[in-house]
């Protein structure tokens, strides 16, 4: 049986329940304010469990609700149901208190990924807000987006947005809200307050801003990033993250860490201890985090003293050259038993043109620490279509695969699962104008790869989708 917007109310129903497991499992639940004149849809156009991972979307909640005249509430995509298939999303309504879309002043997308960008349609469709900013009437919700996709290439989103948030937000959201607020309380129309946000620092409005300038916050220590919300359904279960630092102070060719991110900063060992102790609803695994957090200097000194505090610490990768032995002690107190790291190629000489010199022997010597450690998962990245890459290039890979694969045999089971992923050049980058590697040329490296490690025992290859990478090309 179908409802009127065209979803089946059973799955309707199996959604508010999925929605009512979610927010009573939440540890932190942050208490909305009754009456607040202006309601803020915060939306993350994916799933909830990778919404919750986001520190960002978490920030920005947690901010946005600590203004005294703003009411803040979180939207997912649906959960998945049966092999894969999602529901409808028809009834996309917020997790705190089941509104709708439309019944709020203002949407906002936080947008991780460029593939998301189909998301942030869809759910703008079906919940019937006019697609095109340009058609909007005045009574439809604004629609502004940020994250880190509008900071590298918005231009897909342009048509859609009535607004976007370049850059760090610590500076830029309190300025939002009491704009909003104003806006409110003299019953500005939407013309007016677009005029008004457009000369905003940091923010950019199609057709009245000429250009923006991507906000930077200098010191960090000033403004804590964590997850004000631990819970069981996030990708990261039941664990506190803060982030540690922004940027990277290597500048590899092919990434935009060190272009979004930048430049390289990070918080004192003190202020980290601070927000374990003030904002720690009370998990007992602490994860973190940042882009260049293999040369955070504090490393080995925070992680000890929270392992003396009576917490685990999770972090997720390292640059190899970065694996000391002390580290692996770390990872053994801490019972880590996933690990990355990312050789991007498998020769040295294309280490190098791309900016990231590690030679076979260190990687090696990384990797037979970790055999010694409690990983029991080793994740290992590379990148296939490469400029200057050549079929040597990737005879090198299968040659450093097999070779990792047996340093990293130890006691217990353990095993490499490796991700080829295409090269995807990215705005801001050195490689910025490269090409993306024909469709050809990418299914004959993968294929060869995958058909040469078929036998090798202790390697898994995941599973790339083509054509997802060559959309992603498009809207990057």
């Amino acid at each position: 049986m179908k409802s009127r917007t065209g979803g089946s109310k059973g799955s309707g129903v199996q959604n508010r329940h999925q929605k009512l497991k979610y927010y009573t499992g939440e540890l932190g639940n942050i208490v909305l304010k009754k009456g607040a004149p202006v309601r803020f849809a915060l939306v993350y156009p994916n799933h909830y469990p990778v919404g919750m991972a986001s520190l960002g979307f978490q920030t920005v909640y947690r901010m946005l609700n600590e203004h005294p005249e703003i009411r803040c509430e979180r939207f997912f995509l649906p959960s998945l149901q049966g092999k894969g298939r999602p529901l409808s999303i028809e009834k996309i309504s917020s997790i705190e208190s089941g509104a709708a879309l439309h019944e709020f002043d203002i949407i906002g997308f936080s947008i991780s990924f460029e593939l998301d960008i189909f998301n942030v349609l869809q759910i703008l469709h079906s919940s019937q807000i006019t697609l095109l900013a340009k058609g909007r009437s005045p009574r439809e919700p604004l629609v502004i987006a940020g994250g880190v996709v509008t900071g590298l290439n918005p231009s897909p989103l342009l048509p859609f947005m009535d607004g976007l948030l370049v850059g760090e937000g610590e500076g830029t959201l309190n300025k939002l809200a009491d704009l909003l607020f104003t806006a409110k309380e003299q019953y500005l129309d939407r013309e007016s307050l677009l005029g008004s946000l457009s000369s905003l620092p940091g923010f950019f409005v199609p057709g009245l801003s000429e250009n923006v300038d991507r906000q930077i916050t200098e010191n960090l220590d000033d403004h804590p990033v964590y997850t004000s919300i631990v819970t069981p359904d996030s990708v990261f279960k039941n664990m506190f993250i803060m982030e540690v630092g922004r940027g990277c102070r290597h500048s590899c060719k092919f990434c935009a860490a060190c272009k979004v991110y930048g430049p390289y900063r990070y918080r004192t060992a003190h202020t980290l201890l601070k927000t374990v102790e003030m904002y720690n609803p009370g998990a007992k695994r602490i994860g973190l985090e940042g882009s260049g957090i293999s040369d955070y200097p504090e490393l080995e000194t925070l992680w000890e003293i929270l392992l003396q505090s009576g917490y685990s610490v999770s972090i997720s990768s390292m640059r190899a050259d970065r694996i000391t032995e002390n580290l692996i002690d770390l990872l053994e107190k801490s019972d880590i038993q996933t690990f990355t790291i990312a050789p991007e190629a498998g020769s040295p000489g294309l280490r190098n043109y791309i900016g990231k010199p590690q030679n076979e022997e260190g990687l090696r010597e990384a990797v037979q620490r970790l055999s010694r450690s409690s990983v029991r998962t080793l994740k290992m990245y590379f990148l296939i279509g490469l400029p200057e890459e050549t079929d040597e290039d990737v005879s090198a890979i299968i040659r450093l695969i097999k070779t990792l694969a047996e340093d990293f045999k130890g006691k217990g089971y353990k095993r490499l699962r490796v991700s080829i992923n295409a090269f995807i050049p990215k705005p801001f980058t050195e490689f910025q104008w490269a090409g993306m590697a024909r469709k050809k040329q990418l299914q004959s490296a993968r294929s060869r790869i995958q058909r040469e490690l078929r036998n090798t025992a202790n390697v898994y290859l995941t599973r790339k989708n083509l054509r997802e990478e060559q959309l992603q090309t498009l809207l990057s």
